[in-house]
């Protein structure tokens, strides 16, 4: 591992001893549950790109953001329960969740899918222990084009879930003073996720994204003007506000955002996924309600011949007939559930809940 290289953008030497530290141990540890069948344990997201966050606590620095872990292996491997009981014991030490998905294949990097969690893998990232080439040397070469559109359209659901979720927490915080949340910084943290990736779908459905961050706010001020005809402004001022949040958590006053707020930033989600998806498809929808109503194919490659079987099963399993894959529809119903906050009414919180469970299962 290269103790040289940065995690994040403002944190003290010490933290950067310490968490770099820490991940050479987990990732003692991890190789050896692994065994022969272990190539490399890799450290994505935030920290990968060197755009950590670092937040102080009591006087002492902590990390803000989760470790994004991928392990390699030698063909495929189930991820053993002493691995998440190791992220598990690292989590609970630096007060962050560890994540650590399914084993990647070293066979399957050259054929990584075009998706945008591996194209920021691929541009940013930290071997850790194991074979320090092990990615830049397996690069598929579609990674050098612009992200499909399509990208655009999923980051928007994942972000615009988690305002959806945020939403259901203000609205809990108002009701109820003692109702804690998830985790302190929840709803500000949501808040500003879904502000960036407004800008950032733009930038994908322009063909522009890229890391670093740095980067992405350079080319969005360049460029917002003649991407988004109305409204750039809000769109640009936000997007500023969440990139610094994101490097500088406590670069913003600590009062959680309340539900007029984000009501706010719901609206101008909408209208950046209307605008997003017509530059994607060359359709044009008044408002919400007509593009959820509008029955077309969202995501074409997750609807191929050899995926219909595995979408009925799917469906089937959620006590629904339909060809379809579940997440399909999530995009119309998160659409009109946004663009009306009826955070009072029951039958809006049951929506919500409904979709949330579906996307948890398809996310």
């Amino acid at each position: 591992m290269n103790t040289n290289r940065r995690l994040s953008a403002t944190g003290s030497e010490d933290f950067e001893r310490r968490m770099h530290s820490s991940l050479q141990s987990m990732g003692r540890s991890i190789a050896e549950v692994m065994g022969p069948r272990f190539v490399a344990l890799i450290l994505g997201g935030g920290y990968g790109r060197g755009e950590g966050a670092c937040i102080v606590k009591d006087g002492k620095e902590f990390p803000y953001n989760d470790f994004d872990l991928f392990i390699v292996t030698k063909g495929p491997s189930d991820l053993p329960k002493a691995i998440q009981d190791i992220t598990a014991g690292y989590g609970k030490q630096l007060e962050i969740e560890v994540d650590i998905g399914v084993p990647l294949p070293i066979e399957a990097l050259a054929k990584l899918p075009h998706s945008l969690m591996f194209q920021d893998l691929l541009d940013g990232h930290v071997v850790i222990t194991g074979d320090p080439n092990v990615l830049s040397t397996r690069v598929p070469a579609h990674m050098a084009d612009p992200l499909p559109a399509v990208e655009a359209l999923r980051l928007l659901l994942n972000r615009g879930a988690g305002l959806l979720q945020a939403i259901q927490e203000a609205s809990r915080m108002e009701s109820d003073t003692t109702h804690r949340l998830p985790d302190p910084d929840f709803i500000r943290r949501n808040q500003q996720k879904c502000a960036l990736a407004l800008g950032d779908s733009l930038l994908i459905a322009k063909g522009l994204y890229r890391p670093p961050l740095h980067s992405r706010r350079s080319l969005l001020q360049e460029h917002i003007e003649e991407m988004l005809p109305v409204g750039c402004d809000t769109i640009l001022a936000d997007y500023i506000r969440a990139a610094d949040f994101k490097l500088n958590p406590q670069s913003l006053a600590e009062r959680q955002p309340n539900v007029a707020e984000l009501e706010v930033l719901a609206k101008e989600w909408v209208r950046m996924l209307l605008w997003t998806e017509k530059l994607r498809t060359g359709g044009s929808w008044s408002d919400a309600a007509s593009y959820a109503d509008d029955t077309f194919v969202r995501e074409p490659l997750q609807h191929t011949p050899r995926n219909v079987a595995r979408n009925v099963l799917k469906q089937l399993k959620k006590g629904t007939f339909s060809w379809k894959y579940p997440r399909e529809a999530l995009y119309g119903s998160l659409a009109v559930l946004l663009d009306n906050v009826q955070y009072r009414d029951h039958s809006w919180n049951d929506r919500a809940n409904a979709f949330l469970a579906i996307w948890r299962t398809c996310n």
